[in-house]
């Protein structure tokens, strides 16, 4: 859950900068799908549907659906499936937002399944504009049940996520946008990996964490608009955790909109992590209390690149609504510790009305 809701809140950064139209005319639905490839030979093919429809001036509800379909998948009981297991995951969820005046409330919750995992989440968001709206504070609340399954045996354990998130969202001038937020998790009950092992005096031992993670995220964000339809963003991200865990991400991006039906954004992202204060690739000696192999928690380098084309014709095509959109996005990621992915991502949104859902 880490960053999700900082960034959820600062999702809203870019659209301030282009003027609002009537509240009708945010409604759309927009059906994506991405292509993930990665150095293990595992592919991940994801088709999700995001629906979002204002039932009046003040009530607007989302809803969300989404499916992995994972083959190859090198870190699911590898020592079970010599050749990898394909899997599914299915994810949905959906929120209700009430506007009074300065003042946003949202709730929601979303559900996910898998093989051997199912989570639960529950989130609420209040956020209010100050001084004429060029000041948002905000904040929110989530609680995740997390049940990881202890495959091959049937044992399901419990694990439990607490978060909460504050940011600030602050007009600069009149081109400018900046936002601070702060973001508390705390993680509590099973956080074994169960499909990784570590070598613990060369004999293949199931690795043990402590029960117990408190993380923690600052985050900053700019963005900027220039002259000739051309956006600039800039984000900076700092997370610790009392396992050690330190990391660092900077990222910069620059958009331009070459007419009025095409928009093109380029983006890096560098991403720098300490290891936990108890890790290490293979242990010899006494075995201490603490020890794992996983890769997550390992220390690392990468960077991401992302490219990205957003395509909105001025004339209806086929049988899609006025105002419906394409975006074609690909990324790359490579990592110093040998890992590379390839992300290919398409999609197309449909603005649409209330009375186009009752008609």
């Amino acid at each position: 859950m880490s960053g999700r809701w900082v960034l959820a809140v600062a999702a809203g950064l870019c659209p301030c900068l282009i003027a609002t139209g009537s509240w009708a005319q945010t409604n759309e639905v927009s059906v994506q799908f991405h292509g993930f490839q990665d150095t293990r030979g595992v592919t991940v093919l994801t088709p999700n549907v995001d629906v979002s429809q204002d039932v009046t001036d003040r009530i607007s509800v989302k809803g969300s659906y989404a499916m992995d379909a994972i083959s190859q998948a090198s870190d699911s009981c590898a020592r079970c499936h010599h050749h990898g297991i394909d899997t599914k995951r299915k994810v949905g969820g959906a929120s209700v937002t009430g506007k009074f005046g300065s003042l946003k409330i949202s709730a929601g919750g979303a559900y996910s399944r898998e093989n051997f995992y199912r989570s639960t989440t529950a989130h609420t968001s209040v956020s209010r504009d100050l001084k004429n709206g060029n000041t948002t504070v905000a904040g929110g609340y989530s609680f995740s049940l997390n049940r990881p399954t202890v495959h091959p045996t049937p044992e399901v354990r419990n694990q439990y996520a607490n978060g909460g998130f504050a940011s600030i969202t602050q007009t600069l001038s009149r081109t400018t946008i900046g936002q601070m937020g702060y973001e508390l998790g705390i993680v509590t009950g099973y956080q074994d990996n169960p499909y990784l092992r570590t070598s613990v005096n060369g004999v293949m031992t199931l690795g043990h964490v402590p029960d117990r993670r408190t993380r923690h995220t600052l985050t900053g964000r700019l963005r900027q608009a220039l002259p000739g339809d051309t956006f600039v963003e800039a984000d900076y991200r700092r997370y610790f955790d009392d396992w050690g865990v330190r990391s660092t991400a900077v990222s910069a991006g620059l958009s331009h909109r070459f007419a009025s039906q095409v928009l093109g954004r380029f983006a890096y992202r560098w991403y720098s992590q300490a290891g936990a204060s108890f890790y290490q690739p293979s242990y010899a000696g006494p075995v201490p209390r603490y020890f794992t192999a996983d890769f997550r928690l390992a220390p690392f380098t990468s960077g991401l690149y992302t490219g990205e084309v957003v395509v909105t014709p001025r004339r209806r095509l086929l049988w899609l609504p006025d105002g419906a959109g394409f975006t074609l996005q690909y990324d790359r990621y490579r990592a110093d510790n040998g890992f590379d992915a390839a992300i290919f991502s398409t999609g197309v949104r449909i603005p649409i009305r209330l009375r186009d859902l009752t008609n």
